[in-house]
């Protein structure tokens, strides 16, 4: 659960985490309020360069320039249970927008930084240079294709 839970009383929590379970069942999280910040205003760290945050009825999004025109959103909710892969899909499709391409990164185990329940996506300023879907690799990866056997 979210530690900004931690301050509500119990009944009123339970409360809260029905109704997030409801609009997720039903897939009405209402419309996207953007907030802007100073940098340095949200937190420390990699944190401390956000300077857009988007919210709706279920999902919380932090929002950040990262390195080499790469977008950094990083998802929570008030139960901090983990998106499912539509529900990443569509923040990704809703804020960086349908053509735009994102990944989740699980890095070598001492960079590994898990100290809030949220879920990271970059997302890119291209294409990957490989995929599921041959057609849709660049023409500058075609080395890396995969070669029968």
């Amino acid at each position: 659960m979210n530690r900004a839970m931690q301050w509500i009383a119990k009944k009123d929590q339970a409360a809260l985490l029905a109704r997030e379970r409801k609009r997720r069942k039903s897939g009405d999280w209402g419309e996207w309020e953007t907030l802007t910040f100073m940098p340095g205003q949200v937190g420390r760290g990699w944190a401390a360069f956000v300077t857009t945050a988007h919210r709706n009825k279920v999902f919380s999004v932090l929002d950040r320039p990262a390195e080499a025109g790469v977008r950094h959103l990083a998802v929570s909710s008030l139960s901090g249970q983990r998106p499912t892969w539509p529900e990443m899909q569509r923040i990704k499709d809703e804020l960086a927008g349908v053509d735009a391409t994102a990944i989740e990164v699980y890095p070598p185990r001492d960079q590994v930084v898990d100290g809030a329940d949220m879920f990271h996506i970059w997302v890119l300023r291209g294409r990957l240079p490989f995929g599921l879907h041959l057609h849709t690799i660049p023409p500058a990866a075609s080395a890396l294709r995969a070669q029968p056997t």
